[in-house]
């Protein structure tokens, strides 16, 4: 006959899970209750759920209100909390609760949708409002968690199984699997670093230089003369370029891009001998000058492909390092071969389709996210960035892993969008209590380096394993 010790053990696991699920749902409920990130995360991402269910389901029948009470935050809290506490990898947990709030989100929107169509009858809105939405999201919620559960203990039960089995004479394949390219270079590494801070430090020489000046204008009657042989109308007038598509001034900072210091880094690092080095390094002048010249050629794509030439132009060289680094980790991951060129165009084809169908949504949430807060974004870096680095992030993942599993692909998304979340919520410290505002130089860097430093965490990781 078991004693009372031993009916109490025999149910601790279950007491534990549910103080450890009630304590992360307060906890989350917490943060989300605080003014602030109310104001600047709840509230925005509610309103942003409001115009994609008037996108999809059409205007309301009659004018609603979206409040907070409408964001669905209770509902995440309590499944991320509940997914939190249960006793599985730290990979798996993230993975659930990313995959959990998708999902809520995503139901939410549907709701918002339905409502406002049913706002014009007042029964349907009532009955849909206080009794069926609220007992499909608990059933949604409930079902997804305990499919989360088997799913985890069917995952902890084969890591099990392959760990103590005496027959097993090969290891798996690991979540992200990788072979063994060209080494990365730690002299790149580091020369590329120390030239960028050596690039940025000398800023105010380069960006005052009348020599610098004087190349820009250059770049300017000569991407006037490729214009006119494309057929289009263009003037060049010192460093202005004049076109049917309007008038644009090339400055010093136009032309001084981070990709300078990056290329004399690699050439330094992988070029064994001065006798290559000299003409590589020489070959960086024509090479900039014509990258300059090319930058300003996007004026002759058609309005129907470029709605605006100057946001391209300006994001150039933003798009350009993003393919170079994509093809880069192909490289580096498979070798050169066909198999590295595949690589790199199949990731830029899906990262640049992902830049495309995330960018409106990008720009409605950092216009969301902005209200009331004095951002300075002029050549929309910052409303492109949530899309951009999901883009690169994808396309560096198929790009530098032989096989690639939804679900260290979605922990990594879900990573990817907390720091765009801290990203902008320390934005609004700065502008609000300091009055600091990022240069758009730094906002474009970090556009590139999240993504790239969250797959070579990723990289380092299953080396580990």
């Amino acid at each position: 006959m078991p004693t009372a010790t031993a009916q109490l053990s025999r149910y601790a696991p279950a007491r534990n899970l549910a103080l450890r699920g009630v304590a992360w749902s307060l906890a989350l409920f917490g943060v989300m209750r605080l003014a602030w990130f109310e104001t600047h995360a709840i509230l925005p991402l509610t309103h942003l759920q409001g115009r994609i269910a008037a996108t999809g389901f059409g205007t309301p029948a009659i004018p609603i209100e979206i409040t907070l009470a409408c964001s669905g935050a209770d509902a995440l809290a309590l499944c991320a909390g509940a997914i939190l506490a249960y006793p599985a990898t730290w990979r798996l947990r993230f993975a659930g609760a990313a995959g959990g709030i998708g999902l809520i989100l995503a139901l939410n929107t549907v709701r918002i949708g339905t409502l406002g169509r049913a706002a014009g009858s007042p029964s349907w809105f009532e009955a849909l409002h206080v009794y069926v939405w609220p007992a499909l999201l608990t059933l949604a919620i409930a079902g997804y968690v305990f499919a989360w559960m088997r799913l985890a203990n069917t995952r902890a039960a084969a890591d099990a199984a392959g760990a103590t089995s005496p027959s097993a004479t090969r290891r798996p394949l690991p979540a992200l699997s990788l072979v063994e390219g060209p080494a990365l270079s730690r002299r790149f590494v580091l020369l590329a670093g120390t030239f960028l801070v050596v690039f940025t430090a000398a800023a105010p020489l380069y960006l005052e230089s009348a020599g610098v000046l004087a190349v820009a204008a250059f770049i300017a009657r000569t991407a006037a003369g490729g214009l006119r042989l494309l057929g289009m109308e263009a003037t060049a007038t010192g460093n202005v370029l004049a076109t049917a598509r309007g008038a644009f001034l090339v400055t010093q900072e136009c032309i001084s891009t981070p990709l300078i210091p990056v290329y004399l880094a690699a050439v330094l690092a992988y070029s064994p001998t001065w006798r290559r080095r000299t003409p590589a390094l020489l070959a960086a002048v024509p090479l900039f000058v014509g990258l300059g010249v090319a930058r300003l050629l996007v004026v002759a794509l058609p309005a129907a492909l470029v709605a605006s030439p100057v946001f391209l132009i300006h994001a150039f060289y933003q798009l350009l390092l993003g393919g170079v680094v994509v093809f880069v980790a192909a490289v580096w991951r498979h070798g050169a071969g066909a198999t590295a060129w595949r690589r790199a165009l199949l990731g830029g084809a899906l990262g640049a389709l992902c830049v495309y169908l995330l960018a409106p949504t990008s720009t409605a949430f950092m216009a969301a996210f902005a209200a009331g807060t004095p951002l300075d974004d002029p050549q929309g870096a910052l409303a492109l960035l949530p899309a951009f680095q999901a883009g690169l992030y994808v396309a560096l993942s198929v790009a530098a892993f032989v096989v690639v599993r939804w679900r260290p692909l979605v922990t990594g998304l879900a990573l990817l969008g907390l720091s765009q979340i801290a990203l902008f919520a320390a934005l609004h410290v700065m502008v609000r209590l300091v009055g600091l505002s990022p240069h758009v130089r730094d906002v474009r860097a970090w556009a590139l380096g999240a993504p790239i430093l969250l797959i070579v965490g990723m990289v380092m990781h299953d080396r580990s394993r």
